[in-house]
Order: structure tokens, then sequence, then C-alpha cells
């Protein structure tokens, strides 16, 4: 595949018929919740004037809606594939009924625990999203293990990072990034990053029935996937898509072997070995630009886990 991204301005649900059968690797959708998202700034503390208009609502009837963009979205993915839709918890039956429908299995129901909500006075904060991971087939279904962290990855207190990683509940901060255009709510950089991590492999196709702030193409095409998908809002189209000529092509992609042995884990860490590491950080840094990619090769070259290294970078 030579094209890189296919984004097009317009309906899911009619564009998506153009897409072949059993093509696509991994779904990400958030798809309107259908609670008037387009006058949300009112609610949170930012300037209107960075929030682009033409957001698009959800039709009235929501289950129909639901169903009809799920169909198409089952239709074109893969049996290996994967589909993870985000929502809020007012309209999880008419998710329910879908999924019920169309015979896709739910192999996990995710709750999305970010750091802050709409204050209340007469009931409960809410402090979270439904994230629904689901499959066509589940002994088909790709799942990606070690992409992110192997079992001799520790916490400081000595955890396994891996396990706390594959809880269902995943404690991710909403970007706070002041000043910035939006198209209303904008979902974590880290969010979908994980999603795609486990969830495909490079080169894949990732499909975004609901592009919005172009979360998902930004992420995919830094971890070496391809895009496809739709955005109804033309100021958001037109605004996002000149972005992603600026991204590089796999620049965050970093494969975690499964027989990835950190040959020094548990052994002291030399004044001279942390001088030696730091110095390797700097030239590295040069070379891959980020510090995930920086970190991750010099897990192998110097045999300790991500975290050992962070610490020692941040003495």
């Amino acid at each position: 595949m030579c094209i890189k991204y296919e984004i097009y301005n317009q309906n899911c649900i009619e564009g998506s018929k153009n897409i072949t059968d059993n093509s696509i690797d991994l779904i990400i959708c958030d798809p309107p919740f259908g609670l008037s998202e387009s006058s949300f700034d009112k609610h949170y503390n930012r300037k209107s004037g960075n929030v682009l208009e033409g957001y698009v609502e959800a039709p009235s009837d929501y289950d129909q809606f639901t169903l009809d963009w799920m169909t198409e979205a089952t239709r074109i993915l893969k049996d290996s594939g994967s589909m993870y839709i985000v929502s809020g918890w007012t309209n999880l039956s008419s998710f329910y009924k879908a999924i019920e429908k169309l015979k896709l299995t739910e192999i996990n129901h995710i709750i999305w625990k970010y750091n802050f909500g709409v204050n209340t006075t007469k009931k409960y904060v809410s402090s979270h999203y439904h994230i629904f991971y689901l499959c066509k087939n589940p002994s088909k279904r790709l799942f990606n293990t070690n992409s992110r962290f192997t079992q001799q990855d520790k916490t400081e207190d000595n955890k396994s990072v891996l396990y706390q990683d594959l809880e269902d509940v995943w404690v991710i901060n909403k970007e706070y990034r002041p000043g910035e255009v939006k198209n209303v709510n904008k979902l974590p950089n880290k969010l979908v990053e994980k999603m795609i991590q486990y969830s495909s492999n490079p080169e894949d196709i990732v499909c975004d029935f609901f592009m919005g702030n172009f979360t998902t193409a930004d992420c995919a095409l830094r971890l070496g996937r391809y895009v496809k998908g739709f955005e109804m809002n033309t100021e958001s189209y037109n605004y996002f898509m000149p972005k992603l000529e600026e991204i590089q092509f796999g620049i965050d992609n970093v494969e975690v072997k499964k027989d990835n042995i950190f040959f020094n884990q548990g052994k002291a860490i030399t004044e001279e070995e942390t001088l030696t590491i730091k110095k390797r950080y700097a030239e590295l840094i040069l070379i891959h630009k980020t510090k995930k990619a920086t970190i991750d090769y010099l897990s192998n070259e110097f045999g300790r886990g991500r975290f050992s290294l962070q610490n020692i970078l941040n003495k």
C-alpha cells in the first residue's frame, strides 16, 4: 500500500460503503454521544474561539444511527481485527443492542478514568468513559501482549508494569492544551496509542469513522500504520488534513520483542555506567528524536528495563 492515508470529508455510513469487506485491521471510533457536544465549551474553562465550528451532532434516533455505522464497521473489519468504541454512559444500551444484532464479541469493557469532569452539586461527578473492545472472531483476533512492555519491566516497588498496563481500568489524563484549536472533545494520544500498539502491527490499516481532532490518524501514522477514515465537519477536515503531511511515518514505532531479556536487570548500577548511559542518551536523542524511542534503544544496548533507565536519566 503506497498511500499513507485516505480520509474523506463525508458521512462515514455512506463513505465506508466504498471500503472493501474484511480489509481493515483495527477500528477506533469516538462517535458523537448524542449529548449536544457542540455546546461543551460552555462547561469547560476554555475559549470558544479555540473550538472549531461545524461539529455534527448525532441523529435523534441514536439506536438506528449506532446500528447503521457499526454495521459498516463490522463489514470492513478483518476476522483478525479489533474495534474500540469510546462512549459515555448515557447511550450504552444502543451499543449493546448493535453488538448483539451484529454478533460481535465483547472482549473487554474498559473503563477510561480521566483527570477531571464537570463540577456538580446534586449528583456525583462523571470522570470516566466506557470503551467497548470488540472483535468478530475471538480465535483469530490479533493481540500484541508485549508491544509495550515485557515481563521484565518492573515499577520502582518491583511490580509488573505489563500487568498494570493490561488491567481494564485505564487511568489516562485528558490533554490540557490551552490555546490549541480543537474540534470539541479530543482523545489523549496515549489512549489511542495504547489501542493501536496492542491491536495492530506496523503497516496495518487503522480506520476511524469519526476523525474529529484526527488523533487516530496522527497516532497511527507515527506508529507506522496506514489510515482510512471520515470527518463530516468541513472546518475540522480542512484544518487537520494539511497537518498529516508533516508527520514522519513510523517515527514512534518501536517493537518490544517477546524474548527481550534484560541481561543487567537486578545488577547494581555503577557511577561509570550512569555517566555512560547519560552520554549515550544525549547522542541518541538526536537520531531517534523521541524520548521513548531513545530509551527503548538504550534498553537493548545496556540490558536494563525502561523504568530503570528513566530513573537513571532523571538523577
